[in-house]
């Protein structure tokens, strides 16, 4: 045979080439589109799932997450495309080779390669590659494992010898692939077909557990978690071992695939290893590449598992001949790097685990292979439907919902209803009217069902409901118990204005369910998997309970106590304390009226989230330990609640990033108090993380607004309130439920927040020196017992205390956060038993930056301070009057004396009076002068290492003197607010910020400071008084 040239011509205009790889999110698929995208190509991916694990910009130019067996998805994917690379199959190593999974996988990949093959036709494509397999050969060529110089040419596929012609593959997978090749070559006139036929192929990437692996990657990894029993090292394999195969590393395949595609030969073509190996030998490489040697080794085999032929290996001398390719890569090399890719990935595994009992179980399975079978007959999804035409303007509106529903049930359910999946799908529908709605009227045959049966819908219930309006959660309840007494595995709770956006949603929620039970160690069905809902996302409506639900809790879905609201959160809530509630991002739905747009009755709303909740997280305990061995443990759960108007993502962001423990379930809950702010759009970008909640405020309504609505929506055991401008631990989480598990009495706990060295800026150092920062790291003096702590990183209980933010705070804030410790802490000792009030955790760090990146400014003291002076008012038992008048107040008998002296100069004007103001003047300066001359006596002589021991020289004169100003802001503020409230009374008095904890030790220093300071500045008038008398 002469060998074929490449076209010159074609491979010159490749440049711009536009491909269509289907699969190519598989092993070879990815590999191919790597190579094609780094040369320049233009590779566009369709497949049914998507990696997580790489960003798609390293190996494609678009995706298209789709399924091939809907046709329409085909002809969208090869729309302008030169070239089309077909690997999109239900495929897999040994552990498919089961007869349950013959079917299912024939119908599938029939149907794939007929639908990318009619829509490439369609549209004029240039080339079409197969991926084809050695399991088209006939098996009774394969038989004798110890004919070593066994080799599968071409044209092997078709005759076994003279006397018995004709092909017979290895299972339907393999007829299937056999009568693709013969469906594809009738269009060979058409477009320049290519096929190729693996054997084997094997690399970094590849499947390594699960039943679709390889048998050298399932070696691999059962040598690498293999345990050294007294001298050797047990490895399970299939069969007797001497079965030999041949085995392709990955690179030298795309080089195989790239030279067949661009060469003129269109008949099948091997692409595989000529030089076979047996099991058993390959076994004992998988060892020596982890450093193992074979003497060490005992294979214990089991021929009773599938091992497919006994001796398969390629051909290779066609390809040698066509394309002058062959392998470039050894065995025992490709072996070696696939190796330290899989002991990575167990690594990666391994380290999921919570204990080294998980890690230990963990290893034992991977030294196991297993058989998936995945056709499973019957699998029943019951629909609640409560219908009305209330609220609507026309009836037509109702059965319009309906007709467009239907339809989008329809169009998403028909391929797992037929099966194609591997399982066989059905539905009832399960509708609920209202009594005295007139347009579903009679029952039997009523206009709903009808809709229903339009579109193909024949197994429908209909019950009638005499509720007053809106009572949807009441019509779920009883509807689901039906659903449950007609033998539903699933029960989805819906409404009749959603629209249904996903295909296969029923197979997709059953492998949600599926993953949970392997995760979690659980039946299957336990848990909860919401659909995401576009209109109104981050929130988990319309749940898929299954029917283990119902039974965990005695015949009934959930509580009756839910109206119209809450029916929904209260199970995702419930099974999210056990890690098993998912909000699924592969089954997404609309809903046109209800989420967060106007609904069309009355929202009622139960409070659910304590005891109603607690009873629930109780029932379903017990049954856990009644009837799971080992069961998961209840999680602790956490939410953190950040209040943002500026809506800043770089601070914003690092929370998101935050990880716990794997014992406790942490959510987000973000509350934009600026509807106006212009970076909304950015957080939006993660309101589809079921643990990531956004809400917009209409308006402007403060801090305290804004934390009590994150507490209404929070349904977790404690809550931690951030700041949006903090930059917490990376480890906050973790050490946050160190503290909660160490004292569980404890009303809330008061975590570490530091600021930035301030010794940079002189006025950083001022803040500092002035104390009004201290309460920020209390926590690294006090332990127990702590008074009260900021907000910006505060962790609290949640209890039904009716504790909230008051709201007549300021908007921007200022003793808000004493008041809600205080009130906290109050109802803790005094009504839970052994109850405690806060506690310091001093590992529950966060940074937060200088405000305005320590640009200077007053004025947010001067706020704080307007605030927090409403706290003496509010807690006598707290506050105390002092014996001298503070700065703000000296000043203000100042300003008052010379406004006074000032007016009585307009009609009067003499020596004495001028004498007098002049002097007023210079008394008033001297307030300001006699504070600054104690602040730095005390920081620069006296106490020259205290607050920021860093700054020295005139700087840390300066800073305080500064500390002075700061201190005398943040006075005129509480000043200024006593004034403007009317709180005449109250001048004089000051608020004890460590709430008696100290007795009246602070009291008396703060005492002792203010006589000092009022003591100083009398002498300093004095003198000056003195001066001026005998000058004059």
């Amino acid at each position: 045979m002469n060998k074929q040239t490449n076209n010159v011509s074609e491979i010159t205009e490749r440049n711009g080439l536009k491909v269509l790889i289907t699969g190519g999110y598989g092993f070879i698929g990815k590999y191919l589109a790597k190579y094609l995208h780094n040369r320049g190509d233009h590779v566009r991916i369709v497949d049914i799932s998507q990696d997580l694990s790489e960003r798609p910009e390293n190996y494609c130019t678009e995706f298209i997450n789709g399924d091939l067996r809907d046709l329409s998805i085909c002809r969208k994917a090869v729309k302008g495309v030169d070239w089309v690379f077909h690997f999109a199959s239900n495929t897999g190593g040994i552990g498919l080779i089961h007869e349950l999974n013959n079917f299912a996988t024939y119908k599938n990949n029939h149907l794939i390669t007929v639908n990318i093959a009619q829509a490439s036709i369609e549209a004029g494509i240039k080339r079409f590659f197969y991926a084809s397999s050695a399991c088209i050969y006939p098996q009774e060529k394969q038989l004798n494992p110890n004919e070593m110089n066994l080799k599968l040419k071409e044209t092997d596929a078709w005759y076994l010898d003279d006397k018995e012609p004709g092909p017979n593959p290895e299972g339907l997978y393999g007829r299937e692939k056999l009568n693709g090749e013969i469906f594809l070559m009738e269009f060979k006139s058409s477009t320049k077909i290519r096929i190729a036929r693996f054997h084997n192929i094997f690399g970094e990437g590849n499947n390594w557990v699960g039943g679709r692996e390889n048998a050298l990657a399932s070696l691999i990894r059962k040598a690498i978690c293999s345990t050294n029993e007294k001298g050797n090292y047990k490895m399970e394999i299939w069969g007797s071992g001497d079965q030999r195969r041949s085995f392709l590393y990955i690179e030298d395949c795309v080089d195989a695939i790239i030279k067949l595609m661009e060469s003129d030969y269109s008949k099948p073509l091997n692409i595989g290893s000529d030089n076979a190996i047996s099991i058993r030998e390959l076994a004992y490489i998988a060892f020596e590449t982890i450093g193992i040697a074979r003497e060490q080794v005992r294979l214990i085999t089991d021929e009773n598992k599938p091992v497919g032929v006994q001796n398969r290996n390629s051909d290779n001398t066609l390809i040698s001949q066509v394309l002058g390719w062959s392998p470039k890569t050894s065995i025992r090399k490709g072996m070696e790097r696939t190796m330290m890719w899989i002991k990575y990935e167990i690594e990666k595994e391994l380290n999921k685990c919570e204990n080294e009992l998980m890690k230990k179980e963990l290893k034992e399975n991977y030294r196991k292979s297993n058989v998936p079978k995945i056709l499973k007959e019957g699998i029943k999804f019951g629909i609640l439907l409560p219908i009305t035409s209330r609220g609507l303007e026309s009836p037509k509106d109702c059965l319009n919902n309906l007709h467009n529903f239907a339809q989008s049930v329809y169009e998403t359910t028909q391929i797992d209803i037929a099966g194609m999946n591997g399982i066989k799908f059905s539905l009832k529908f399960f509708i609920g009217i209202d009594k005295d709605d007139a347009l579903f009227h009679p029952i039997e045959n009523n206009i709903a069902e009808q809709i229903l049966k339009e579109h193909g819908f024949d197994d429908i219930e209909t019950r009638e409901f005499d509720l007053p309006p809106g009572f949807i959660c009441k019509i779920w309840h009883d509807l689901a118990i039906d659903a449950y007494n007609q033998t539903c595995d699933y029960i989805v709770l819906l409404g009749d204005d959603i629209i249904i956006e996903s295909t296969n949603w029923m197979s997709k929620v059953h492998e949600e369910f599926m993953k949970i039970s392997i995760e979690k160690k659980v039946p299957c069905g336990f848990g909860i998997v919401a659909f995401t809902e576009l209109t109104f996302p981050g929130f988990p409506t319309f749940p898929v309970m299954s029917r283990l639900n119902i039974e965990i809790f005695n015949g009934e879905p959930f509580p009756d106590v839910f109206t119209n609201q809450d029916a929904d959160p209260f199970l995702f809530q419930l099974y999210r304390r056990f890690g098993c509630s998912i909000m699924s991002k592969k089954i997404k739905l609309m809903n046109l009226i209800g989420g967060s747009k106007k609904p069309r009755y009355k929202r009622t709303f139960h409070d659910w989230s304590f005891s109603v909740l607690d009873n629930a997280v109780l029932s379903v305990e017990k049954w856990m330990h009644k009837n799971i061995e080992n069961p998961t443990p209840k999680l602790l759960t956490l939410d953190i609640i950040v209040p943002t108007y500026r809506v800043q993502m770089q601070y914003l962001e690092p929370i998101i990033r935050l990880k716990g423990s794997n014992t406790a379930s942490t959510s987000i809950i973000f509350i934009v108090d600026n509807p106006n702010s212009p970076y909304i759009q950015h957080l939006k970008k993660f309101e589809y993380d079921a643990f990531i909640r956004i809400r917009v405020q209409g308006k402007n309504l403060g801090a305290s607004e804004a934390r009590n609505r994150g507490l209404s929506e929070s349904n977790a055991d404690y809550v931690l309130f951030l700041d949006d401008d903090v930059i917490p631990q990376p480890d906050i989480l973790i050490e946050a439920e160190k503290v909660i598990r160490k004292y569980p009495n404890a009303c809330g706990f008061v975590g570490c927040t530091k600021f930035p060295d301030p010794h940079e800026a002189i006025f950083t150092s001022a803040v500092k020196m002035a104390g009004v920062t201290y309460f920020w790291d209390i926590t690294e003096h006090i332990e127990e017992n702590v008074p009260w702590g900021v907000t910006a990183n505060l962790l609290v209980r949640r209890y039904k205390d009716n504790v909230k933010f008051d709201t007549q705070f300021p908007k921007t804030g200022g003793g808000e956060d004493i008041d809600y410790c205080l009130k906290k802490s109050k109802f803790f000792t005094q009504n839970i038993r052994d109850g405690e009030g806060f506690r310091g955790a001093p590992s529950v760090r966060a940074v937060h930056p200088w405000w305005n990146n320590g640009k200077r400014s007053y004025l947010r003291f001067f706020k704080w301070a307007y605030g927090d002076g409403k706290l003496i008012k509010m807690y006598p038992e707290y506050s105390y009057r002092d014996n001298f008048p503070n700065n703000a107040e000296l000043l203000l008998m100042h300003l008052s004396l010379l406004i006074i002296l000032l007016l009585t100069k307009i009609l009067i004007s003499n020596k004495i009076l001028n004498e007098l103001t002049f002097f007023t003047n210079m008394s008033l300066l001297l307030v300001i002068v006699a504070n600054m001359f104690i602040d730095i006596i005390r920081f620069v002589i006296l106490d020259p290492e205290s607050y920021v021991p860093e700054l020295k020289g005139y700087r840390r004169i300066i800073a305080a003197a500064e500390s002075t100003m700061i201190r005398i802001a943040s006075e005129s503020g509480r000043l200024y607010g006593m004034l403007s409230r009317k709180e005449w009374d109250y001048v004089g008095w000051r608020f004890d910020w460590f709430t008696g904890r100290l007795g009246d030790d602070t009291k008396n220093i703060e005492k002792q400071f203010s006589m000092m300071r009022f003591s100083v500045w009398a002498f300093f008038a004095l003198i000056a008084f003195l001066f001026a008398c005998f000058t004059n």
